[in-house]
């Protein structure tokens, strides 16, 4: 897509969004969102919620005096803002394409883990409880759903026996009726799920992890609050070691 193109039409969409507010106005920071990724960041139509809002909110908001600003998008969409400057900063895994434009954070905010969830009365339970790695999963039917970038990544073309689903909730709809032995994605995301289909009866989750991936503050280069990461990294540092991070996440399950 043509930069001047994209600037245009970005700015349009966004207008009544932040019309409210200055860029040019450094004492608030504008962050964007995927706008469905629960717990972490969703919109139900009251405004941005979740983990991660409420994480930026105490460190940013709260500990560092910075007003905060939540909007969620289309998450190629929410990174675009980012990457062109209409938009301060988002937070997730870093990559080196992100890695380009923004300046990311070395303190986590939070760290997604993968562990296996499986029916509870599954007859291969005990064998999926030896589970130590992703290769050990090899041998048994694993459901997915369409769009995970971590599936993509790490299952997809490696030798695994997948069922991919149109949906998380499909996945999950699937193991709860026996037809695929396991499901693996975001810990958080597949936990809260769970509890929210009222599936905690018939669907456990595993305790190895068996990968993980921290979210990290990424800030365009271009904005006017990339030098602030030393002090949000001592006080995301701060917020896990004192019971914050914790009291924050077990709310969501």
């Amino acid at each position: 897509m043509d930069r001047r193109y994209f600037l245009a039409t970005a700015t349009a969409m966004m207008g009544t969004a932040f019309s409210h507010l200055s860029f040019a106005d450094s004492r608030v920071i504008q962050l964007v969102y995927f706008h469905n990724y629960s717990p972490f960041s969703w919109d139900e139509g009251s405004g941005m919620q979740g983990i991660l809002i409420d994480l930026l909110n105490e460190a940013l908001d709260k500990r560092m005096n910075i007003q905060t600003i939540h909007n969620g998008y289309p998450w190629k969409r929410a990174q675009k803002f980012v990457e062109v400057g209409l938009a301060d900063a988002f937070c997730t895994v870093p990559t080196p394409a992100r890695r380009e434009y923004t300046v990311i954070s070395k303190e986590p905010t939070i760290l997604a883990t993968f562990t296996p969830f499986i029916h509870r009365e599954s007859k291969n339970r005990e064998a999926l409880l030896k589970v130590q790695t992703l290769n050990d999963l090899k041998g048994f039917r694993i459901g997915h759903y369409l769009g995970s970038g971590w599936a993509q990544k790490n299952l997809t073309g490696r030798g695994f026996d997948l069922d991919e689903a149109a949906t998380l909730d499909a996945a999950l709809a699937k193991l709860a009726g026996g037809r695929v032995d396991v499901v693996i994605d975001t810990s958080q995301v597949l936990r809260y799920r769970v509890k929210q289909l009222e599936l905690q009866s018939i669907i456990e989750e595993l305790p190895q992890v068996l990968d993980q991936a921290p979210f990290a503050l990424c800030i365009s280069k271009n904005s006017s609050f990339a030098s602030i990461l030393p002090y949000f990294e001592s006080t995301m540092r701060k917020i896990h070691q004192d019971g914050t991070y914790d009291a924050i996440v077990s709310k969501y399950g």
